[in-house]
């Protein structure tokens, strides 16, 4: 392999993986910037964040490469630092422009291995953001800090991204290069490593297999369009969704053009707010578009494909020895996780005495800069080893918190089998984790004002124990009203033994007095508090998270308490020891 080859290789990794990192980055980082803006009334910099990308869209054709090389080197070690969104997303909205710049100008066949590259170092995340993994955080500044360094000894100035390439990236921003989105886009609610590190590799070949179908451009505009249109027939979506993917990267060459590169930053921005409105449409002002996330990747394709449509360009295919390179690296990763990793539940014994947690973990977040939290997270449990423990705001492959896979790699690590209610879109809800065998025996959306709001009902069989999981409303009102719907909801058979999750009620409300007709607290005593929210010198604090048992059903508890320290979450672990009868 020549040096012109190797470095047209480094900078095609480089900048797959920089398209894909400040992508993520860049939406995580302004939605969680957002988050605090409209709940909390902090002002954080999300809209600071977008304006730096538009205006970065505007001048990113007047850099030198060298500018360009110390923009993206510059969001390498920042993330190397920090995996803080809130504060990185801003040097994302100067890197994803360049980004795209460097799209425009090498080989399709080199960004494919690059975003297969990303690819694998989601895999070694193990479904988590690899910011947030040291040894994979590493592994991701290398990778960019190498395109860097092979752009910076090139001369002239980078070329502007038009809209067309603007509209690549927002479909893939939709999620059509991770493989847990699109299980759960398609309907799969619960999968462990074998099948995340497998269909891994079918979104490699996808990827590695575009070029291939650049030769025939209106079947690749078909494919593209009829491929995002199985999301409205589930599950072929598992199917048609790599197959638009493969047809992205085969139109990619055909999307170079050079014009309205900051209407298409405006345009990804749109498509970004649109699909994050999906999951929390009604609480940022978008209910219209609540559940609605077939119909905004289908017509993000249909953009696509008309703006690349009867624009041919001719492709340079990958060699054998490129595809095979690109697999074994991926392969490698997969033998690493898969070896190191637990690749399903490790069932334990029935015993009579049961740790039971409570926790919302803020859709992957930490609570004050927009940090992701699943390494943390996965630190806490394996330290404090809950039997079973009902999580809230779990996310599976949601837009807005970087595409991780909780329930996935709090599986893989630790060993737990889950069930997963996805509240909206397949990706975001709540989830029970145990170490025995459970079965879903009932979840709802639970009648709501505000954002949609769920349930679950699991029995775990070997316990003989039947757990609800739930995630109330924001307004006095509609939690009043869902209390007695949960009611309703745990008198069904089985009879639910404990009611647990985050009801945002305080103890002297009137769903809490609805829901203590027939559950006890646990909890003779309240704690100091389950919620815990630091503005400046404002610190809102709330007791909103219980663990409730049947008032009939003989169980004791023998200790229990809420680990207030801790803020991995901006809420706190809730726990009980509970002796079953």
């Amino acid at each position: 392999m020549n040096v012109e080859v190797k470095g047209k290789i480094l900078l095609g990794i480089g900048t797959g993986v920089l398209l894909a990192s400040s992508l993520r980055v860049f939406v995580a980082g302004a939605y969680s910037s957002l988050e605090k803006t409209f709940f909390y009334g902090m002002k954080f910099p999300s809209a600071l964040g977008v304006a730096l990308f538009i205006i970065a869209a505007l001048v990113v054709g007047r850099l030198s490469r060298k500018s360009g090389a110390a923009i993206i080197a510059a969001y390498a070690l920042a993330l190397l630092a920090t995996d803080a969104t809130e504060y990185t997303h801003l040097l994302a909205a100067f890197a994803l422009p360049v980004a795209l710049t460097l799209v425009k100008e090498i080989e399709v066949k080199y960004l494919a291995m690059g975003l297969v590259a990303d690819l694998g170092l989601r895999v070694l995340a193990v479904g988590a953001e690899p910011a947030d993994t040291p040894h994979t955080r590493i592994i991701l500044a290398v990778f960019m800090l190498l395109g860097a360094y092979t752009l910076s000894k090139e001369p002239g100035t980078l070329k502007k991204p038009g809209f067309e390439l603007y509209t690549f990236a927002a479909l893939l921003e939709l999620g059509l290069i991770y493989p847990n989105a699109v299980l759960r886009y398609s309907g799969i609610k619960v999968y462990y490593l074998p099948t995340f590190v497998g269909f891994s590799f079918v979104i490699a070949l996808a990827l590695l297999l575009g070029p291939y179908l650049s030769k025939r451009q209106g079947v690749a505009t078909a494919l593209l369009v009829l491929g995002s249109a199985t999301l409205f027939l589930k599950p072929l979506s598992l199917v048609g969704l790599p197959l638009a993917l493969a047809s992205a990267i085969a139109l990619l060459e055909s999307a170079k053009g050079s014009k309205w590169g900051v209407i298409g930053a405006v345009y990804l921005f749109i498509v970004s707010t649109l699909a994050l409105g999906t999951y929390v449409g009604r609480d940022i002002g978008l209910p219209f578009m609540e559940d609605r996330l077939e119909a905004l990747i289908f017509a993000a394709s249909l953009v696509y494909a008309l703006s690349t449509y009867r624009k041919h360009s001719e492709v340079s295919l990958p060699t054998t020895r490129e595809t095979a390179g690109t697999l074994g690296g991926l392969a490698v990763a997969s033998l690493i996780v898969l070896a190191l990793f637990h690749p399903g539940p490790s069932y334990a014994e029935a015993k009579k005495e049961v740790v039971i947690w409570t926790y919302n973990v803020h859709q992957g977040f930490g609570p004050y800069d927009g940090a992701f939290n699943g390494y943390e997270l996965v630190n806490l449990l394996r330290e404090q080893k809950p039997d079973i423990w009902a999580g809230q705001e779990v996310v599976g492959g949601m837009i807005g918190n970087g595409y991780q896979d909780v329930p996935l790699f709090v599986s893989a690590y630790l060993g737990y089998a889950y069930e997963y209610k996805p509240t909206v879109e397949g990706t975001y809800g709540v989830a029970v984790f145990s170490h025995w065998h459970m079965k879903t025996e009932g979840e709802l959306n639970l009648k709501s004002v505000g954002q949609a709001r769920p349930a679950q009902k699991v029995t775990i069989e070997e316990l003989g124990l039947t757990v609800i999981n739930v995630h109330m409303g924001l307004s006095e009102e509609e939690r009043a009203m869902q209390a007695e719907e949960l009611l309703k909801f745990a008198r069904e058979p089985p009879v639910a033994h404990i009611i647990a999750g985050d009801t945002n009620a305080e103890p002297d409300e009137e769903a809490i007095k609805i829901l203590t007709r027939e559950y006890r607290d646990a909890f003779s005593e309240r704690p100091p508090y389950t919620f815990l929210w630091k503005r400046g010198d404002v610190v809102d604090r709330e007791n909103i998270d219980y663990i409730l048992l049947k008032k009939d059903w003989p169980a004791e508890v023998k200790d229990y308490g809420c680990l207030c320290d801790v803020e991995v979450s901006d809420h706190r672990p809730v726990w009980a020891l509970i002796e079953l009868p």
